[in-house]
């Protein structure tokens, strides 16, 4: 008698452990939506001043670069 309960509570112990995966799963994929969303708006917001700041940081490269290779002896 006490395997039978043994074996049905170890069935639903499993069944529990499961269910609870699931859970995480879906809690997973809401928080990479959710994650997703947040830095879309984020490129939609400062997307220009971010290439604007990556043009600049390229000019200034640039002119270094260049620099460098006029007062190369």
């Amino acid at each position: 008698m006490s395997k039978h309960i043994a074996k049905h509570k170890s069935r639903r112990l499993r069944r529990f452990a499961k269910a609870n995966e699931a859970v995480s799963a879906l809690e997973y994929a809401i928080l990479v939506g959710v994650i997703a969303v947040a830095v879309g708006a984020a490129l939609v917001t400062f997307g220009g001043d971010i290439k604007t700041a990556i043009a600049a940081i390229g000019g200034k490269v640039d002119d270094v670069t260049i620099n460098a290779i006029q007062t190369a002896p």
